[in-house]
């Protein structure tokens, strides 16, 4: 089959690959769209410990089930489904909690194995979720990061109230969509702050209450103007960069939240003596389990996500130079999704 290889830092080639080998209780999957998710592109600009070449990335997908090897499920060959890429041990605690992100040897599709770069794909029976036929497979594969949007607004439901959102990319976008439709701000007020102004606009269209360079020179000073008194209860930090979480402690009220889930830098040099005086929460978050799963894949066919703005579609083979521009600080692409 032709898979798109990570070959070495900021090179991806367009390969012949070995087929994959089912096992038992595996299923084949014909890829019919595959997002690009930021951690990919970090990981081809050479800054992931996980991701090592030569590796085919990918873990945002969603097809058509070509063959299940015993695989103990209701999925059968013609299903579109969605993949939920974590593969955990099958025995611990998180685990039995459908839980595999928190897995301590979970593997990630993508990462530890071969992703959905690439014709096909195979992946645990148990790990495919049918998608309704309303959806294009490009839209399927949204299913994965809308997961991810819940699990993160989640987080933070406990202290609802204003809010921001730092990083307009995907996953930023799509917290808006969720926290809007949870009523994590009950009066609205939900702040985007982005340095790309077409993501900016993106947000606006989406519903964000205001939007913010962070390097134009008034910018604290119309935060602080809109979330006013009463300040800011939860910060969302979908970027993960030092300047992006010291902003998030700036922002945040006392007994607020910060929402961890950016993770573009490894190490960020915090107050901790305000985190304690202040009674900050700093909540990490990390993917989905697969409640969550289903339920983006059941957000995705009732049509309560509106991806105005944020799909577009290319061809495996454009991967080099779609993960040229998506590297690029002024991007207009949101959320690419490749298609064999």
């Amino acid at each position: 089959m032709k898979a798109l290889v990570y070959t070495e830092v900021r090179k991806l080639e367009l390969q012949d690959w070995p087929d994959p080998q089912l096992e038992r209780g595996e299923a084949l999957v014909r890829v019919g769209g595959v997002g690009v998710c930021g951690s990919d592109v970090h990981g081809w600009l050479g800054h992931s410990r996980g991701r090592v070449p030569p590796l085919v990335l990918g873990h945002e997908m969603a097809g058509v089930v070509e063959r299940v090897e015993d695989g103990g499920t209701t999925v059968k060959a013609g299903d579109h489904v969605a993949v939920y890429p974590l593969v955990g041990c099958g025995h611990c605690s998180y685990c039995a909690a459908g839980r595999e992100c928190l897995c301590r040897r979970k593997k990630l599709l993508g990462m530890h194995v071969p992703g959905g770069f690439a014709e096909y794909l195979k992946a645990p029976a148990k790990n495919l979720y049918p998608i309704h036929a309303r959806l294009s497979l490009a839209e399927g594969a949204l299913v994965e990061p809308l997961a991810n949007a819940l699990h993160f607004v989640r987080a933070a439901q406990a202290d609802r109230g204003a809010s921001a959102i730092l990083g307009a990319g995907a996953i930023g976008l799509l917290i808006l969509e969720v926290a809007r439709q949870m009523g994590l701000a009950p009066d609205g007020r939900i702040a985007v702050v982005e340095v790309n102004p077409n993501r900016s606009a993106i947000a606006r269209k989406h519903g964000a209450a205001l939007t913010v360079n962070p390097k134009e020179p008034d910018a604290a000073a119309r935060l602080d103007q809109f979330f006013g008194e009463d300040g800011c209860a939860v910060v969302f930090d979908a970027a993960g960069l030092s300047a992006t979480r010291q902003m998030a402690m700036r922002l945040v009220r006392s007994e607020g939240v910060i929402v961890l889930a950016g993770l573009s830098e490894a190490e960020t040099t915090l107050d901790f003596i305000e985190v304690i005086r202040r009674e900050v929460r700093l909540a990490g978050v990390y993917a989905y389990g697969r409640e969550e799963f289903q339920l983006a894949a059941k957000w995705m066919a009732e049509g309560r996500v509106n991806l105005d703005g944020l799909i577009s579609e290319a061809r495996l083979s454009d991967g080099q130079s779609i993960f040229e521009d998506l590297a690029r600080p002024d991007s207009e692409r949101v959320k690419v999704v490749l298609k064999p």
